[in-house]
Parts: structure tokens; C-alpha cells; sequence
């Protein structure tokens, strides 16, 4: 008995050491395989604004919420002065982002958010799609854009 236990302990440690590592390697995607789209947009806050910056954010925020389950990530990152902020944004793929952007565009907020902030620079990162660049184009959106050569999600 003592040497069938000493036989299965290290079979049982073996197998357990390589579901281990097929669960990490199945939960990697390369970025190049993604269909998500990101926005990193860098804001400057307009101090002659109206609007209430935190106000504003938590309302729009959640709206996105209530309206963007496609939208897988959204946050606005603001500097100690409150003077510039960097929005974030995520989509499952180009498809989303128009849509997003044809929501934005057709809502009390899109006036709101260029009375309260000036676009400093707009990246987009990911497969953006020709009808994703021809929307951003034909709606006045000055666009960087960068595609992945590397890198994982998990």
C-alpha cells in the first residue's frame, strides 16, 4: 500500500501543476486577437464653464451604466487641480464605440461636456473599423489612432 500511495502522490501533484498552467494560458487573449476598442482622451477643463465637474461626471457615468451595457469600461481621471482630466473608455468593438458615440452625440450631454471641457488630444487603441474612422471623421473627431504589436488581456 505504501508504495501505490507514494506513486499516486506525485502523479496527483503533476496533474494538479499542469491544470494550473492550462487555466493561465487559456485566460491570456493577445491584444492583436481583441475586437475591443479604447479611447484615452485628455481633457482641459474650461474654467469660465457652468457646470459642476463632479456633478456632471457622476451623471454622465451613470448613464453609461444605465444605458452601455457594451461599454466595459468608463472613468475620468482628474489632475489635483482639478484643471485637466483624462477619460477612459473601453468597448467590445468598433461597432459599440459608434454607437456610443451616436448616443453621446444625440444627448443633453454632449453640450454639456464641451461647455465643462476643451479636447486636448483623442487616442483611440485597438482594430478600428473604417465605419468607426469615417463616423469620428464626418462628426469633426480629430483622432489618433494605435494598433496593438504586442501584449495580453487576461
Amino acid at each position: 500500500m505504501k508504495k501505490l500511495i507514494y506513486i499516486l502522490i506525485p502523479f496527483f501533484i503533476l496533474s494538479c501543476a499542469d491544470v494550473a498552467q492550462q487555466k493561465e494560458e487559456s485566460t491570456l487573449t493577445k491584444n492583436s486577437d481583441s475586437d475591443d476598442i479604447t479611447f484615452i482622451i485628455d481633457l482641459k477643463v474650461n474654467p469660465d464653464s457652468n457646470e459642476d465637474l463632479n456633478l456632471f461626471v457622476e451623471e454622465i457615468t451613470q448613464n453609461v451604466i444605465d444605458n452601455e451595457d457594451f461599454c466595459l469600461e468608463y472613468a475620468y481621471y482628474v489632475t489635483e487641480d482639478k484643471s485637466s482630466v483624462t477619460l477612459y473608455e473601453k468597448y467590445i468593438d468598433s461597432e459599440s464605440a459608434v454607437k456610443h458615440g451616436q448616443n453621446f452625440m444625440g444627448s443633453p450631454f454632449f453640450e454639456r461636456f464641451f461647455n465643462l471641457f476643451t479636447l486636448e488630444k483623442f487616442i483611440v487603441t485597438g482594430p478600428a473599423s473604417e465605419e468607426f474612422k469615417n463616423f469620428t471623421q464626418e462628426n469633426g473627431f480629430v483622432i489618433e489612432y494605435r494598433n496593438s504589436i504586442d501584449g495580453f488581456l487576461r
